[in-house]
């Protein structure tokens, strides 16, 4: 990209570190920005108001710039943010500025509380520390730390730089090995907490993975159970209805049987009665039924055997019916019995792969799902025998 403008309003791809006496990390140009006002307000606040300015001069303002130029030619960010740290650090050292969170930059804010005329003595110490000293500049620090020793003898205490510098050296030493354990120590935490989440996430995936195949997998078997009860429930309807049709024909068998052979025994009986009643008929009865019934010959009268031919047409008539529904059941049931079994056996055989062909098919289920009759015999019309027997007898 030519230019960072984009940077201005946006976070940075990754975050600039910098290392000033104390760590710095902007994750954009508003943070970097920040940073340079609370800076600004040290200096202001330690009563160095000038080096303030100066540090907007050649820090805040060519920031700004550097965010804003064009560039001709292509700039990646890793390039343009090893560029702006290396421009902060070389500033840093060459003006000779004191970062704010650094352990100079404290000593310098407790100092201003406490006694802050001797601020700026102090801050060209730190200062000059960063610079290259040449001969004159080393006579006149040892000239100072002379004037300092004699100042502590004056207050009843007895320096010694060296062991002093000694203790101290061991014990920033021992801090920074301690810093550095703490950091190892995070860092092991930290890439042990990498490894449980990335152990987590790859079972949380496993799982996934397997809750998805074992839901396809009973989806599938939940869909062929479906297909199966729907298709067991078809076949368990077909048979069930012949069984039923069967075992209801069987019950009117039986009820119409019955029925025909009782109305027959009646009729016998009540023929056998008849005649005998008629038998002991007479012309004198006191009641005068004999000579309502008998001629003065003591023969019938022809109304009695037109009524009883009439009464044994009906009768007869009645029985034949009967019987014809008597058979038609028991042929049903039949019927319904090889219905059944044919059912069933073609099932069975469809079960079974490449047992049945396409010509078997052609052949068992037209016979299978043949048009069902009632059984019954339709030539019946009302029965005439009788009544042909006695128009032929008057005929002749």
């Amino acid at each position: 990209m030519p230019n960072m403008s984009q940077y201005l309003k946006e976070d940075f791809p990754k975050n600039i570190s910098i290392n000033v006496g104390a760590s710095y990390s902007f994750k954009n140009y508003e943070k970097i920005k920040e940073w340079c006002k609370l800076e600004v307000e040290f200096y202001t606040s330690i009563g160095e108001n000038n080096i303030g300015s100066i540090f907007n001069q050649v820090i805040t303002n060519p920031l700004s710039i550097r965010f804003n130029q064009n560039r001709n030619v292509e700039i990646s960010w890793d390039d343009f943010s090893k560029e702006l740290k290396e421009f902060i650090s070389s500033t840093y050292k060459r003006q000779g500025f004191i970062a704010s969170r650094s352990k100079e930059g404290k000593f310098l804010e407790r100092l201003n509380k406490t006694n802050p005329k001797i601020v700026p003595g102090a801050l060209l110490y730190f200062q000059q520390k960063t610079q290259p000293r040449s001969g004159a500049q080393i006579n006149q620090d040892t000239q100072r730390n002379g004037q300092f020793a004699a100042y502590l003898f004056d207050n009843n205490i007895e320096p010694d730089f060296e062991e002093e510098k000694r203790k101290y050296e061991d014990f920033y030493s021992e801090i920074i090995a301690q810093k550095d354990k703490l950091l190892e120590e995070l860092k092991n935490a930290k890439d042990e907490n990498n490894s449980i989440n990335k152990e987590l996430n790859n079972l949380k995936t496993a799982i996934a993975k397997k809750f998805d195949e074992e839901f396809d997998r009973h989806k599938i078997k939940m869909e062929e159970a479906e297909k199966f009860y729907k298709s067991e429930l078809a076949v368990k309807e077909a048979v069930t209805y012949w069984t039923q049709k069967a075992k209801n024909h069987r019950i009117y068998s039986i009820v119409f049987g019955i029925t025909s052979g009782l109305v027959m025994i009646t009729t016998f009986i009540s023929i056998i009665c008849f005649g005998k009643y008629i038998i002991g008929l007479n012309l004198d009865a006191p009641d005068g039924v004999g000579k309502k019934l008998l001629t003065q010959s003591g023969a019938l009268q022809i109304w009695v055997y037109a009524v009883f031919l009439g009464a044994l047409t009906l009768i007869v008539w009645i029985i034949r019916l009967l019987v014809k529904i008597f058979l038609s059941n028991l042929h049903l049931l039949s019927d319904a019995k090889e219905r059944e079994t044919m059912i069933m056996t073609y099932l069975a055989f469809e079960r079974e792969e490449q047992v049945l062909s396409k010509e078997d098919k052609d052949l068992i289920l037209p016979s299978i799902f043949r048009v069902s009759s009632n059984g019954i015999i339709k030539e019946d019309s009302s029965p005439n025998p009788i009544m042909n027997i006695v128009t032929k007898n008057i005929g002749e």
